[in-house]
This record gives C-alpha cells, sequence and structure tokens, in this order.
C-alpha cells in the first residue's frame, strides 16, 4: 500500500506534505502546508499517516495538534 502523504521539497527550496490520494499538495485552513526543514515537513505527513486511521476516534485533536507545530494555535 502506498503511504498517502509524504514531504517533498518544493522549487522554493522549502517542504511541503504532498496528497499522492489527490495528486495535489495538502492544504489546512486555506493555506499551503510547507516547512522549512525535511525534518518538520516529514514529522507531519507521518502523523497525517497515522492519524487517517484514527480518525474518527480522534477527531478534531489530530489538527490541533498540527497548528501548534505550525505555530498557529494559541
Amino acid at each position: 500500500m502506498k503511504i498517502r502523504f509524504e514531504a517533498i521539497p518544493n522549487p522554493s527550496c522549502r517542504f511541503e506534505i504532498w496528497d499522492n490520494e489527490t495528486g495535489e499538495p495538502v492544504v489546512h485552513h486555506d493555506r499551503l502546508l510547507t516547512f522549512a526543514s525535511a525534518k518538520s515537513a516529514a514529522r507531519i505527513a507521518d502523523f497525517l499517516n497515522d492519524s487517517r486511521s484514527h480518525r474518527r476516534r480522534a477527531g478534531a485533536a489530530e489538527w490541533r495538534v498540527a497548528d501548534r507545530d505550525l505555530g498557529w494555535g494559541g
């Protein structure tokens, strides 16, 4: 089974989360998920891949963790 989300470099020397199922970059709250480091992007991609199997149980808490990692949460 192919991994759905992965971190890939983009032309602006940042790393974005790519959705292999839709063939598009991931957008959350109208923001493209891009990161300055490959490590940060890979961490979020891993989180999204792991959370897909727990989505019903975890609900909105998944995105709160991602928002905090990005510095968007309060």
